[in-house]
């Protein structure tokens, strides 16, 4: 029996124990005292990632935090997997529970955390949607896009995500019920541009609803300006000489002939700047993105923004 339980409180009556395989399970409730009794001398299993400590910490102060089967456990009366939530525990100054198991050496650290993990793109298969990889990348990015307005400038070979939790991205693609919508047109065109899903679905996205006020956003079939940008952009059909769709569309594919990583930030900005000139009937050969983290009005067709 763990030194540490003695201290803290008492044996729980519900519990599972083999002393032959020398295995203790129960399910314990945590306090930040216990906590701290837990990780006060003990050999720490791997380096404590601050980012991980801080994403359960806001889980656990937003009482998101539940039971969900992983296991705090003890190796030879060594902590050996835990000390994230435990350290969030202690930060959050919250209780919560977990399930407790407490293992007769500390041979099984070797074997721990060898599964994959599950993703956000997992929760979204399991929750039936296709295409969730790309949906997962795009959530992601709208996300940071509508909480900022603004995506970080990353250079060429640079990403701009926010990760959204597990437990909430179903709840976000609940948020943005079109993007499906602007996967499945991107990825008709997807053949003849070959740019990141992602990025391209947001860009799609963005420009179909800053028009949804003229037909049912939910209607896949409905006409709309986006569709015909990004069909000439991914397609080059019908670009002529100061279609202001031309330059940008070269643009990325230069950087596409030069292996080059393009950031969102070249094809959410400059796809906008394009969108909106080509609404405008401007004409232009030139095609500047810059650096400017800011992202565009979209210009509306009725003329506003």
């Amino acid at each position: 029996m763990n030194t540490a339980i003695q201290q803290s409180e008492v044996v729980p009556s519900n519990y599972f124990y083999d002393p032959q395989l020398g295995v203790y399970i129960t399910i314990r409730t945590i306090d930040p005292v216990m906590a701290k009794e837990l990780l006060m001398g003990q050999r720490l299993n791997r380096k404590i990632s601050s980012v991980t400590v801080s994403r359960y910490k806001k889980f656990m102060e937003q009482g998101q935090w539940t039971l969900n089967g992983e296991p705090i456990i003890f190796g030879g009366n060594k902590l050996i997997d835990g000390q994230h939530r435990l350290s969030a525990c202690i930060k959050s100054n919250t209780t919560f529970q977990a399930v407790w198991i407490e293992l007769r050496d500390d041979g099984a650290f070797k074997t721990l955390n060898q599964g994959k993990r599950r993703n956000g793109a997992d929760v979204l298969s399991i929750a039936g949607h296709k295409s969730v990889t790309v949906l997962n990348s795009a959530l992601s990015l709208i996300a940071k896009i509508d909480e900022a307005n603004q995506l970080p400038w990353q250079g060429f070979g640079g990403g701009t995500r926010i990760e959204i939790p597990n437990h909430e991205i179903e709840a976000w693609s609940k948020k943005y019920p079109g993007m499906d919508v602007s996967i499945r047109k991107v990825h008709t065109w997807y053949k003849n541009f070959r740019l990141k899903k992602g990025p391209l679905s947001v860009l799609h996205y963005m420009l179909r609803r800053s028009e949804k006020h003229l037909f049912d956003f939910a209607d896949e079939s409905a006409d709309s300006n986006a569709d015909k940008f990004m069909e000439c952009l991914c397609n080059g059909l019908n670009l002529a000489e100061g279609n202001p769709v031309l330059p940008f569309r070269n643009y990325l594919l230069r950087l596409m002939a030069l292996n080059e990583k393009i950031s969102p930030h070249y094809i959410i900005r400059g796809g906008v700047l394009s969108y909106n000139a080509w609404l405008k009937g401007q004409k232009t050969n030139v095609c500047r993105v810059g650096k400017i983290p800011t992202i565009p009005k979209i210009v509306k067709v009725n003329g506003g923004t």
